[in-house]
């Protein structure tokens, strides 16, 4: 017990010499150096930033963290450019959903239109319709929008598509082709160059 006693009088003794012959000591005299090397007009706060810079170990963990920093930057920029690129590809596919059932819609609208009114019911009370003139059908197409009507027309035969575009206007036909895929817009307006060369040459 007794020598217990000592032990822990003798542990703390070396305690309180290393706070007042080390520690204590340590601080006065690193507080003392930095008032003379201020009163110096020594910038001790650059000097410490250059002795870190030109330390190997310690500037090149700085330089890890600047690239870890711009590398964390660049990933989130990327991943907010693809979320971006992924709205962008859901609105032009619900678009293109979208153009597919108006497409639909009016192909079926012109079939019916086209469609020959024959007597399916003999008891049924003849209705007179006006038939369909080639000019109400360019005139349907006149009133669409350039993407509406370039749609249409891409599903139609070519020679029927020629037809619908010799008639309309040129302006019109011009942003029609715009709006169609560049190979067959180039093989559509070949076409209607030859036809109108075709006629000069009759005329």
């Amino acid at each position: 017990m007794a020598e217990s006693k000592v032990e822990q009088e003798v542990q703390a003794s070396w305690w309180q010499w290393l706070l007042f012959v080390i520690v204590i000591p340590s601080a006065f005299a690193a507080s003392f150096l930095l008032l003379i090397l201020n009163i110096a007009g020594v910038d001790v706060a650059k000097a410490a930033k250059q002795w870190t810079i030109k330390a190997p170990f310690v500037s090149e963990w700085i330089n890890w963290s600047k690239r870890e920093k711009a590398l964390q930057k660049t990933i989130e920029a990327q991943q907010q450019t693809i979320n971006q690129q992924k709205r962008t590809i859901a609105d032009q596919q619900k678009q293109i959903k979208q153009l597919k059932n108006e497409l639909a819609a009016k192909e079926k609208e012109i079939a019916q239109l086209s469609a020959p009114s024959g007597k399916t019911d003999v008891q049924a009370e003849p209705v007179d319709e006006p038939a369909l003139t080639e000019e109400d059908v360019v005139g349907m197409y006149d009133a669409m929008s350039e993407k509406q009507a370039a749609a249409i027309l891409a599903e139609l035969p070519e020679s029927e598509a020629l037809r619908v575009l010799s008639q309309i206007d040129g302006d019109k036909a011009a942003a029609i082709l715009e709006q169609m895929p560049a190979g067959q817009a180039a093989k559509l307006l070949a076409s209607l160059s030859k036809r109108a060369m075709g006629k000069e040459a009759a005329e």
